[in-house]
């Protein structure tokens, strides 16, 4: 499988008033062509974070990158100056962002926003393939925001534009869409605006779509209702997507690989079936000793001791060793990388080091 998106060693700080936190350690991944990669962690360990730092929209104030590459169709991201990040934000890499309603303009219908983000990603595109996102992308910038306040004025949606979203809002399942888009963000409920939230990001049908916990907020039913959408819609446009979540069964729907984070650190790597039939970090088996399953077994649920550590006194050695119940010396005082294993695994332990 060749890979769409490659991460090598990233490292990203934040600033605080105690000083630098790293969120993430020297993280390394990949994302192949039409695959499903989900980032699985407890809230705080750096998921949203290495999606930030994919689109460049990590706050420029209180972040920095301090080593480390994102690498798109061989383009080192990090190393372009804003305008040509624009060009790909959006338009080659796309991201869905927790809380869709807040995501949306509360005063503006949702045709008129789809509308809007439709023309400003057509214009970039078109001015990035002409002139590599310089002088060209400026004008087709300018043009598109010309575009958009004609239709803030209350001019309504060219028939053709009307027709696209229409079409858009169809693939994504929802009912009666010529009614949807004459509505505001806030007369929709959560799976609705869920559901206009990915027709928004792929309606440029984007290689790359980051999904930052999509499922968030909704009940079971439209859980399962988004998740199998984002996998047929993967297939039929062609996307990659990196599922950004903290819930195991979800990535476990869904996931053609899972990668679960531990504290700024990828702790393993697998395929979905491998690494939920035989896990082998000891985090990894705790997270999934903590699952229910419906069954009797259910009554001797053993929660993970401790608590995540802090990000700004980690401990020596291995980040999960203050809670690991396998620990001896080593782990108190390296840090591990990943070791490979059969069938493409890797995982970060001493027990796997041979």
């Amino acid at each position: 499988m060749s890979e769409l998106l490659e991460i090598k060693t990233l490292t990203v700080r934040y600033r605080t008033k105690d000083g630098f936190v790293t969120a993430l350690d020297s993280v390394s991944l990949g994302i192949g062509e039409n695959e499903m990669l989900a980032l699985v962690g407890e809230s705080g360990c750096g998921k949203t974070t290495l999606g930030l730092s994919i689109v460049s929209l990590l706050p420029p104030a209180s972040s920095e990158v301090v080593n480390g590459s994102v690498t798109y169709k061989g383009t080192n991201l990090l190393m372009l100056e804003e305008k040509r990040k624009k060009a790909y934000r959006g338009t080659e890499i796309a991201m869905i962002f927790q809380e869709p309603l807040t995501c949306l303009n509360p005063v503006y219908r949702v045709g008129d926003q789809m509308a809007e983000a439709i023309m400003v990603k057509r214009a970039r595109k078109e001015g990035r393939g002409q002139m590599h996102g310089t002088v060209m992308q400026r004008v087709y910038d300018r043009r598109a925001a010309v575009d958009t306040r004609f239709l803030r004025r209350g001019h309504g949606l060219p028939a053709q534009l009307r027709d696209e979203i229409v079409e858009w809002l169809t693939l994504v399942r929802i009912g009666d869409p010529e009614q949807v888009l004459n509505r505001y963000p806030f007369e929709l409920s959560g799976g609705m605006t869920q559901r206009v939230m990915i027709a928004m990001a792929l309606s440029e049908e984007p290689s790359l779509l980051i999904a930052d916990e999509p499922t968030t907020a909704l009940d079971v039913t439209t859980q399962a209702q988004v998740l199998k959408l984002m996998a047929e819609l993967m297939k039929r446009v062609n996307t990659s997507i990196l599922l950004i979540t903290h819930d195991l069964a979800v990535a476990s729907q869904v996931a053609d690989r899972v990668m679960v984070m531990y504290a700024g650190e990828l702790a393993e790597v697998g395929e979905v079936h491998q690494l939920f039939a035989e896990p082998l970090h000891p985090y990894t088996k705790g997270l999934l000793g903590c699952v229910p399953t419906g069954t009797k077994d259910d009554s001797e649920l053993a929660p993970i001791p401790g608590s995540i550590p802090d990000l700004r006194q980690l401990p020596l050695g291995c980040n999960f060793a203050p809670r690991c119940p396998y620990v001896f010396e080593r782990c108190r005082s390296d840090r591990p990388h990943l070791f490979p294993r059969e069938g493409g695994r890797e995982v970060a332990c001493f027990l796997y080091d041979e």
